[in-house]
């Protein structure tokens, strides 16, 4: 198997039960993303759109920093809290990825590790 290299970025929290991103050969994937600052503060309480927008430039973040780009991302899948909320994850989601998007699922779950995310994003990003 080929290496596998840790990707932890200034301005993502560390966590010591996990990397944001593991890069391993040509891929890397990146681990569950939520609506936190560097800090660990939630971003965007109670709102969709704004959550997702920081989930994604965390995403950004750590596919930058492996050197790779949001264009590279070939796989997400999306986690929700309320199905209702789907429109404005889409439209963060549209926005983030305007054209040749990644492929996708979302599932919708009961609940994410804290009760205030209403949303959470995985990734697989394949870099050149």
């Amino acid at each position: 198997m080929a290496e596998r290299i840790p990707i932890v970025p200034e301005g993502i929290g560390a966590n010591p039960a996990f990397s944001p991103g593991v890069r391993v050969g040509d891929f890397l994937f990146v681990s569950g993303q939520v609506a936190q600052d560097g800090d660990g503060n939630t971003v965007g309480v109670g709102d969709c759109e704004a959550q997702t927008r920081q989930v994604m430039a965390r995403i950004r973040t750590i596919v930058e920093a492996a050197g790779a780009t949001m264009q590279d991302v070939v796989k997400i899948t999306t986690f929700l809290v309320n199905l209702d909320d789907y429109p404005a994850f889409s439209r963060v989601r549209s926005e983030t990825f305007p054209s040749s998007p990644p492929a996708s699922s979302t599932v919708v779950v009961a609940a994410l590790v804290r009760p205030e995310f209403l949303v959470e994003v995985e990734a697989v990003v394949h870099i050149n």
